[in-house]
């Protein structure tokens, strides 16, 4: 029998020959932790009397939930970050300003490649499978492989779905993933790994693959990943040093389930509260008032998605009554960004440009909402209070539908824009 890419990339790291159902103890090759934990796990390492970690050169911290302090508690959190960092020897750490959104820089850095066994207290760190890498959220069991190296994994099976044909104009890969895990449901997918091919792969840049990557993980996925292909070492050229395995699953590997998935959504969806799979088409929601809009989160924070607003707010201003703020995931991508003249351009049309990271999805700290507002975004949730006041509604789309619905400040279709 076959094996599927998650059973060959365990297999591989644990030097043995693993299957689905196994329990193994499997050694990550990076670690990501983000900055609103690693005050915890020094404290829990404290108590263990743990006193250096197992391999911190494996480890990356990034200052992406919080890059600005908003308040003193906020300013000695990140004081106690450094300090921590250095304790351990923590070689790859990324403050306020050096990186952006711990999901998606190390993907542009050249850390994560094909292949590669990647664990991490977030559960989006999934978004490493856009280049093909296994990524495996443990969350406070961080801290033990912190410690130890490993924790105990018992190997996923994997949900194949082949994608095939093409999107249709004013949809885009927000609205294919979001619609994806509505269909899927949380029963097929339970801790499973979601591995994405099919012929319609290539038309899918590496944006749209962070995107297909982040949303099954909110239905109970235990990964996901995209299998790689030219597409991937385009995009990894100057990036990763050394060669790239192009690692796919066997032609007679066992999959709990093999699904094609059609590209075509015949309309832009919209991510009703409150959860991201409660998904229905953007024309039942048409014309419901927001007054908060935003568009980033490690599922829409690349230049692709600012590009899509960009196209719908040219020559167009935010209404009044809505508050728009748009965070770009990286440095990198906020550089391109000004290059493009995007900057300029969301801020002549009224919108809020914040420092790269989570911006208002790691939990409303800058810009969230009061009691009886409604936001129209492209974070990862929408569960009630997510941004801030327990009231308010959050309504999840592309940054297309985001940016259409800013301007008219009700929920809108981007195709009126785009005729």
């Amino acid at each position: 029998m076959g094996k599927t890419i998650t059973e060959k990339v365990l297999s591989r790291v644990t030097g043995g020959d693993v299957s689905a159902g196994e329990i193994i103890y499997p050694e990550p090759e990076l670690i990501t932790v983000h900055d609103w934990y690693v005050v915890n796990f020094d404290k829990a390492l404290k108590e263990l009397g743990v006193e250096k970690l197992y391999e911190p050169d494996k480890v990356i911290i990034s200052t992406d939930h919080e890059p600005v302090a908003v308040s003193p508690q906020a300013s000695e959190r990140q004081k106690q970050v450094r300090e921590i960092v250095k304790k351990y020897g923590i070689k790859h750490f990324y403050d306020s300003g050096r990186g952006g959104h711990g999901h998606i820089f190390p993907v542009e850095m050249g850390f994560v490649k094909p292949g590669m066994f990647v664990e991490a207290y977030d559960v989006h760190v999934t978004n490493f499978g856009a280049v093909g890498a296994l990524a495996i959220p443990v969350l406070i069991e961080i801290t033990e492989v912190l410690a130890c190296g490993s924790v105990w994994l018992k190997v996923p099976e994997t949900v194949r779905v082949n994608l095939t044909g093409s999107l249709l104009p004013g949809t885009n890969m927000r609205d294919v993933a979001q619609k994806l895990i509505c269909d899927l449901g949380a029963e097929r997918v339970d801790y499973a790994v979601v591995e994405f091919g099919g012929d319609a792969m290539p038309s899918i840049d590496i944006a749209g693959r962070h995107t297909l990557c982040n949303t099954p993980i909110d239905i109970g996925a235990k990964s996901v990943l995209v299998e790689p292909d030219q597409s991937t070492l385009d995009y990894l050229a100057g990036r990763v040093n050394g060669p790239i395995d192009l690692i796919s699953s066997d032609l007679d590997a066992n999959f709990r389930e093999i699904i094609d998935y059609d590209l075509n959504v015949l309309e832009p969806q919209i991510a009703i509260p409150p959860t991201p799979d409660c998904v229905v088409g953007v024309s039942e929601v048409v014309g419901k008032e927001v007054h908060h809009a935003f568009i980033g989160s490690c599922a829409a924070a690349n230049l692709s998605d600012l590009r899509a607003a960009a196209e719908i707010l040219r020559g167009n201003r935010i209404h009044p009554q809505v508050r728009f703020i748009i965070t770009p995931g990286t440095q990198e991508i906020m550089s391109a960004a000004e290059e493009e003249g995007l900057i300029g351009l969301f801020a002549e049309a009224g919108a809020m440009i914040t420092q790269p990271g989570c911006g208002p999805c790691a939990g409303g700290r800058i810009g969230g909402m009061a009691d009886g507002e409604t936001s129209i975004n492209t974070g990862t949730r929408n569960d009630y209070g997510r941004l801030g006041a327990m009231k308010s509604e959050i309504y999840l789309g592309s940054a297309s539908t985001v940016a259409a619905s800013a301007i008219q400040g009700k929920i809108t279709d981007p195709r009126d824009f785009l005729n």
